[in-house]
């Protein structure tokens, strides 16, 4: 379950209660479900269908927060209390950096997207010469030949740990497999990388030459993972099924 998003009045928004900072009490913006509910209205309209809520992202997949919220309310008549501040503070707490927001007052999912957005203003620094992509040993045999190239995204996503490889790939993957990617080779040969969050980055694609070594370890999930993994699953497979 997510934690509440709460608001401090001198430290501003926050997950969780009290204030981490001072302790204070704070005022409640969006409750566990609401927070959840919300988390799945971006992703759609950020990543994956933004014309389905009737909104145009530009071509670094951004649009203006107070664009979105009337499209929301439109179609979610409970959010009947949005604004824009809302929005900003979910984006601007979330644990994952799922989403970002300028100070042009615009917002952007950073990664898993669908449809084709350019991300040449994401950050070129500080990218480590090593990064992991979690595959299978049947995909990796194909890959080593063919290198990687974006599957159901437009992007494909490189993870800063092992670990955080590993379990990214389970909402996927039963038992995924680790493959190191040799990233500051590709740089060096002028091969863009880009700094999606802290922990995910994104390129075009890799060619089988960055292909390093594959990893088959696994490693014990924390309660919180296991249930997130557990319900997204879940959630595509009543998709499949046509029960959602």
């Amino acid at each position: 379950m997510e934690p509440e998003l709460r608001e401090c009045r001198e430290h501003g928004p926050f997950r969780g209660k009290p204030c981490p900072i001072c302790g204070s009490s704070s005022k409640l913006l969006m409750n566990s479900r609401e927070i959840e509910t919300m988390g799945r209205i971006l992703a759609g309209m950020l990543r994956h269908f933004p014309e389905n809520y009737g909104i145009k992202l530009d071509e670094h997949g951004w649009v203006k927060t107070y664009l979105i919220v009337p499209a929301i309310k439109s179609q979610r008549r409970f959010f009947d209390w949005l604004t824009p501040y809302h929005i900003e503070a979910l984006a601007r707490t979330d644990p994952k950096q799922r989403y970002e927001v300028n100070d042009r007052e615009e917002i952007r999912a950073t990664y898993g997207h669908t449809i084709p957005i350019e991300i040449d203003d994401m950050s070129m620094e500080g990218i480590p010469d090593e990064l992991y992509y979690q595959t299978t040993p049947e995909e990796y045999e194909f890959i080593r030949e063919t290198g990687i190239n974006p599957s159901d995204k437009t992007w494909v996503h490189l993870s800063k740990e092992v670990r955080q490889a590993y379990v990214s790939g389970l909402y996927h993957i039963d038992s995924p497999s680790i493959l190191s990617i040799k990233t500051g080779e590709m740089i060096r040969d002028k091969i863009p990388v880009y700094r999606a969050t802290n922990e995910v980055f994104l390129t075009g694609e890799i060619p089988a030459k960055y292909l390093g070594e594959l990893k088959n370890e696994s490693f014990e999930l924390t309660p919180e993972e296991d249930a997130d993994i557990k319900a997204v699953r879940e959630r595509r497979e009543r998709k499949i099924r046509g029960d959602i």
